[in-house]
């Protein structure tokens, strides 16, 4: 499993940044990208992992990347679950080793920031994150419309890139 952080992430989660610039072109596994999200909340961050390929927003509840990364297996499972693509957990190869490295594609930064602003403004107006459904801003994103780089003036959501997915391994 490939991630690529965000340099501030790697730094509170004590990781050495190391750059890699070949990112997968496979659509499964594909790279995760992760960052930081404020809370609105003293001393709270959650991390936002995001696929590059399938556009998939998950949201660990930690600042840690280490702790996210244990998380993340679980919280993707459930995802696919609630929108009946179960099926797919095993592509994402999230068993593999780990490998992290720093982001370099701007595009994919450019969305995580624009998810992360709608994550961050609902969060800071919550009055208590003990009790947050971060399963709701998963699924609000599942309907986000994504650019699709081999389609000019194409758009999909989440759902559709995932309905193309298993059309293509089915």
């Amino acid at each position: 499993m490939t991630i690529r952080a965000t340099k501030k992430l790697l730094n509170i989660s004590g990781i050495k940044p190391v750059k890699f610039n070949d990112a997968s072109n496979d659509i499964l596994p594909g790279d995760w990208y992760a960052k930081t999200v404020k809370t609105g909340h003293f001393g709270r961050l959650v991390v936002l992992f995001f696929h590059n390929n399938a556009k998939i927003s998950i949201i660990c509840p930690t600042k840690s990347l280490n702790l996210a990364i244990k998380q993340l297996p679980d919280r993707l499972k459930k995802y696919l679950t609630r929108h009946n693509f179960e099926f797919l957990f095993d592509k994402f190869d999230l068993n593999t080793g780990i490998q992290i490295f720093t982001t370099e594609s701007k595009s994919t930064i450019g969305i995580m920031n624009q998810l992360s602003a709608n994550i961050e403004f609902h969060l800071s107006n919550s009055k208590s994150l003990d009790n947050f459904d971060y399963n709701k801003f998963e699924d609000i994103h599942s309907n986000y419309l994504f650019t699709i780089e081999s389609k000019i003036g194409k758009y999909e959501t989440t759902i559709d890139i995932l309905n193309r997915i298993k059309n293509i391994i089915a």
